[in-house]
């Protein structure tokens, strides 16, 4: 029976008696100001409810679903500009927005913040740098721009009597990025045809800069404006809807809700990794910064993944780490938007989300037919962090006389188990949460839990072993010990109160409830998010270790029978503070044997 029952747009309540068995459907629970839900347009506006004289106005965000039925729905009034102020105050606003949330108002908003990111990071820092930070918020802006043009003729167009104000203003910044470009241009001939890293900008860039900045910020100041000149405002129900053409624009007509949500998501993650490209180059350490200028670690690692022999090579170990992380960010990414086009109705009906009450990352990638895109992905994943155990335990052989007997072994056996395990880290995508097996959603989510102490592992030994730490490696190792071992507890007190007077043969049963985990989901929602972004900042902040200096050197010998004992380890030297020296002579009828004697000398 509960396989029949599916949820409306709206959301769907059905409750289950444990007592007897059966299901009681509930009507469609409103709107009650939770910010997941979206208001009213014209096409889903319910003029029989929303214009009820019987029902009370809505009074507040605090009003239980459970007495919704009270009240007048939530969402009548349609999008409104500041819709968080009414969301949170109920301040109303006579100007209504037609365009569609999720696939514009979102991604535009996250444009904007991270324009304005980049703008305060100008102003704080001055010229110098801009011609590096041009090269995102250029291409931002004009993107920002031309995302206006399907649905120019809202806001102020239609305040305007249908003057082209919209059009205009998209004209102008596609302009300025132009004339920004030919800033950059000359900054580049200006200094001698090289990129003028942290020198300060020329006057074209800067203008343009500075025009662009004050043209985005006119929408945000307006709007206020507009607030306050209206404040008070509230009308009779009979006016209060959506906008005319709400629900009918070009963005709405994409059908495809979930991809501005995920543009959304990576604009701003994005811009919270670039802001430590800044500490990253402040440090002196820039091979360090998400946004290197040699490119992403795994696009390194590509461009020579043989290298040539007869050559010294300088490896970082956390360049491959670096690597593991862009992997599952790629995989993340892609898995996330092959979901929102084939399989979106799993962003509301998923039992991870019954359970802690939101979309964890897992769910992007948990169902075909993203899963099958991300098995190779992670197989690759698993790859780069074998590879870096692998070179991080060379090093810590070569430095084997600066560590103590502890230090040693905990990082040794930490290398190991973190690349044991990221081997079965693809599993995940073989025992996956689902309604209809409760033993294997338990393994999938212990799974995952212990993923957390295996990746504090890894990153403890490295804290461990150094000689010293610095302050803010202190802070974020600190932050990220945290979020470890408090995530997991809050997980067991919301997988232990789900369904807890449920049979686990009947947890199905429990599909289209309402989550109401113990923990509030904002709690663990930032612990979640909290402790993958701070996972990704790990090469950012791990402490200064030596890179691994190799020399590849491959020849052919006559005798078939050479054992180790005929090995040339003339060039192997000794280590030094600076990097690890080491150099190998692969034979091609001893290389077998002759590596792990090799690796036994802290040489590749």
């Amino acid at each position: 029976q509960a396989e029949t029952v599916s949820p409306s747009d709206e959301g769907f309540e059905v409750r289950h008696r444990a007592d007897t068995g059966d299901i009681q459907s509930l009507e469609p629970f409103e709107n009650t100001g939770d910010f997941e839900f979206h208001p009213m347009n014209n096409v889903t506006y319910d003029a029989a409810k929303c214009q009820n004289p019987d029902l009370d106005r809505y009074l507040g965000v605090h009003q239980q679903f459970n007495q919704s039925s009270q009240f007048r729905p939530f969402g009548c009034t349609g999008m409104q500009n500041q819709w968080n102020l009414y969301v949170m105050f109920g301040i109303k606003s006579p100007f209504k927005l037609f365009s569609d949330v999720d696939n514009f108002l979102i991604p535009h908003c996250a444009m904007g913040v991270v324009l304005e990111v980049l703008l305060i990071l100008a102003l704080v820092q001055g010229s110098r740098g801009l011609y590096d930070r041009s090269k995102l918020f250029l291409p931002l802006a004009a993107v920002f721009a031309i995302h206006i043009l399907p649905v120019a003729k809202g806001a102020p167009d239609s305040m305007a009597g249908g003057a082209p104000i919209n059009e205009v203003l998209v004209a102008v910044i596609l302009v300025l990025c132009l004339v920004g470009a030919k800033g950059m241009r000359e900054d580049f001939n200006n200094n001698g045809q090289t990129q003028p890293h942290r020198k300060h900008a020329g006057a074209t860039l800067i203008t343009a800069w500075v025009v662009i900045g004050i043209l985005i910020n006119i929408a945000p100041f307006g709007e206020w404006v507009l607030m306050i000149q209206n404040w008070g405002y509230d009308p009779p129900r009979t006016e209060d809807h959506p906008h005319p053409e709400s629900g009918r624009d070009f963005y709405a007509g994409l059908k495809c809700p979930w991809i501005g949500k995920i543009a959304c998501m990576f604009l701003l993650l994005s811009v919270f990794m670039y802001g430590f490209e800044i500490y990253a180059h402040g440090r002196g350490e820039s091979w360090r910064s998400p946004f290197s200028r040699k490119g992403p670690a795994i696009w390194q690692i590509f461009q020579e993944p043989a290298p040539g022999t007869d050559r010294w090579l300088f490896l970082r170990p956390e360049t491959y780490l670096e690597a593991t992380g862009e992997c599952f960010v790629m995989c993340m990414a892609v898995s996330w938007v092959i979901t929102a086009m084939f399989n979106p109705g799993i962003f509301q009906d998923n039992i991870l989300r019954s359970i802690v009450g939101y979309n964890n990352l897992c769910v992007g990638f948990d169902s075909p037919p993203a899963r099958y895109v991300a098995m190779p992905m992670l197989v690759l994943q698993a790859v780069l962090a074998t590879r870096y155990s692998y070179l991080d335990t060379i090093r810590l052989r070569g430095t084997r006389e600066q560590l103590t007997f502890g230090q040693f072994w905990f990082a040794y056996y930490a290398n190991w188990i973190f690349a044991l395990h990221m081997m079965c880290f693809p599993m995940l995508l073989v025992i996956t949460a689902d309604f209809m097996s409760w033993e294997t959603t338990l393994i999938h989510l212990l799974l995952f839990m212990f993923t957390l102490f295996i990746m504090w592992l890894m990153i403890a030994g490295n804290v461990y072993e150094a000689p010293e730490l610095e302050l803010d490696t202190k802070i974020w190792f600190g932050f990220f010990t945290a979020h470890t071992f408090l995530l997991p507890v809050v997980g067991v007190i919301n997988v232990l109160g789900f369904g807890a007077d449920v049979p686990a043969d009947q947890i199905h049963l429990l599909r289209y409830e309402k989550p109401h985990p113990p923990v509030p989901w904002y709690i663990t929602a930032y612990l979640d998010y909290g402790w993958f972004l701070l996972l990704l900042l790990t090469v950012l902040f791990l402490p200064e270790a030596p890179p691994v200096k190799t020399q590849f050197h491959c020849s052919y010998r006559d005798s078939c029978d050479l054992d180790d004992s005929s090995a040339d380890y003339s060039q192997v030297s000794t280590p030094t503070n600076s990097s690890i020296h080491s150099a190998s002579s692969f034979d091609s009828d001893v290389i077998g044997k002759k590596v792990d004697s090799d690796a036994e000398r802290g040489a590749l």
